[in-house]
């Protein structure tokens, strides 16, 4: 698949063939806070992502078939909303989230704070090639619009992999090539596009079984992608 017309950069190769997109200096800093949130436009940032990745969360949780018991992972959860979300579903389960913005983290922490207090949940600062989690801890993981970030997502998806149980179920959100592509934020080389089979392959070399892709149309970011699989 190739990304639809640019007027202000150009394509280049990434990993699996997917694409890193060049564009003027001017977008960059919004790519960057997409990224990693922070200081006074990072909060601000926070009440965007709230909105953007509503819909995106959700159809990504329902794909996931949370149960009341299961243990949950949320990888970049940003202003925390689904971190909310989940913790109803594993009523009687727990939910963990990991964010390298350390904005996010104040905001998602303040949001869940009696799910905190009372054990339910936990966040924390740090990175998806570290994961502060043993080994075979997760029933569900879901990770929503964080992939197109990772210059390397094999050894991120390792990690996954790593911290999912046997029989484990993760869910990857993104939005599809040709319709980020459009964005002059995507245009800096920033952010790297996938299709939903660049993905599964991906998936594929890290040795998650059943690895397949749904689409659905997202108000406000286009076509999005649900990648699936399976420990």
């Amino acid at each position: 698949m190739r990304a639809g017309p640019l007027r202000h950069g150009l394509l280049a190769a990434g990993p699996c063939g997917a694409s890193t997109v060049r564009a003027p200096l001017i977008a960059r800093k919004l790519a960057e806070q997409f990224r990693q949130p922070r200081g006074l436009f990072g909060k601000l940032m926070g009440f965007l992502l709230s909105r953007v990745n509503r819909q995106a969360n959700e159809w990504t949780l329902g794909l996931l078939d949370i149960r009341p018991t299961d243990q949950v992972l949320e990888v970049g959860f940003g202003p925390g909303l689904a971190i909310q979300k989940a913790t109803t579903m594993a009523s009687q389960g727990w939910v963990a989230g990991v964010d390298f913005s350390a904005t996010m983290v104040q905001q998602a922490r303040k949001r869940n704070a009696p799910a905190i207090a009372a054990g339910h949940v936990d966040l924390q600062y740090g990175s998806l090639s570290s994961l502060p989690y043993r080994a075979d801890t997760f029933d569900k993981i879901f990770v929503v619009n964080v992939i197109h970030y990772l210059p390397e997502p094999i050894p991120g998806l390792k990690e996954l992999w790593r911290v999912m149980k046997p029989g484990g179920r993760m869910a990857l959100f993104l939005v599809a090539k040709e319709d980020i592509a459009k964005k002059l934020f995507a245009q800096t080389g920033v952010l790297i596009l996938y299709t939903g089979e660049e993905v599964v392959q991906l998936m594929v070399q890290v040795e998650f079984r059943r690895a397949r892709f749904e689409t659905g149309r997202m108000k406000m970011i286009g076509t999005g992608i649900c990648a699936l699989a399976e420990k």
